[in-house]
């Protein structure tokens, strides 16, 4: 199993510097995050996509999954970019998300979802890559339950599902590990690998009584890693041909840049940890 950086916050460090940093880490490269104020903006991807990709390799990693805010609204821009990610070897390309505030309402959301998921899987198909839908809270869709339907009887090759357990617990949609994974099957596409913790350290007589639910380090969290890779494992993704990315997305100390990549690396060897034992810890 691979494991990519989602650079959010490391805006500090310039293209050079994150590659230096991820070969260094242990990480087989950061994803290619398509972004405004980021190295490579949507307007620009096609001049700075082959030089990000080119410092990667230099480095021994390797870039092949994308984090894109294509949205479908768009027919011709979203097909130039698929076009251009994939002529670069692209191989997942992450989706915007689905707005909740439908004006039909909520009941409408999944039939919008089931039409987002098949022009996914047109893309992905006259491109040759696998777009990927993510379970984000706030968004649709937010859990399996809600993703199952809108990929069912789509080619699993051209569009799938990034499972994140630090979504579901730090948001919305949790679910357990063994039926997300029993559920979505072969449209799991990629693991967001972060995590968080429900921590009482407010005011209890605030609305929330004082509880709140922030991003951690994984080995800090509340999701069982060993198990969601041991599911994982007996599932087929997480080694060989069928093995899905590990996205490494530390949300916790973005204003601390040391201390955020010192509980990184922590973070890392912990899930490889999880990862080459999950056989065994399910």
């Amino acid at each position: 199993m691979k494991f990519y950086l989602f650079a959010k916050f490391f805006t500090q460090m310039s293209v050079p510097e994150l590659m230096e940093y991820c070969a260094s880490a242990g990480i087989d490269g950061p994803t290619a995050l398509v972004r405004e104020g980021y190295p490579l903006p949507p307007d620009m991807l096609a001049e700075g996509l082959p030089g990000y990709i080119a410092e990667a390799e230099a480095n021994g990693l390797e870039v092949k999954y994308a984090d894109t805010p294509i949205d479908f609204n768009d027919p011709a821009l979203s097909d130039r970019m698929f076009g251009i990610l994939a002529q670069n070897g692209i191989e997942l390309i992450r989706l915007q998300y689905i707005s909740k505030n439908s004006p039909d309402g909520p009941r409408a959301l999944a039939g919008l979802g089931r039409r987002f998921a098949e022009t996914a899987a047109e893309y992905g198909r006259r491109h040759s890559v696998r777009s990927v839908i993510q379970l984000h809270g706030g968004f649709y869709p937010h859990n399996a339950t809600a993703a199952w339907p809108m990929v069912k009887d789509l080619d699993p090759r051209y569009v799938g599902i990034k499972i994140d357990p630090g979504n579901n617990l730090a948001q919305e949609g949790y679910e357990h590990w063994d039926y997300q994974v029993g559920l979505l099957g072969e449209y799991i596409a990629a693991l967001g690998a972060k995590d968080a913790a429900h921590l009482r350290n407010g005011d209890p007589d605030s609305p929330s009584k004082g509880w709140s639910r922030p991003f951690v380090p994984a080995y800090e969290g509340m999701a069982d890693y060993r198990r969601i890779y041991s599911l994982l494992h007996a599932a087929g993704f997480a080694s060989g041909e069928s093995a899905i990315p590990s996205i490494l997305m530390p949300f916790y100390h973005e204003k601390e840049p040391e201390l955020l990549m010192r509980c990184l690396e922590k973070e890392i060897k912990y899930l490889k940890t999880c990862a080459s034992g999950g056989k065994n810890n399910g």
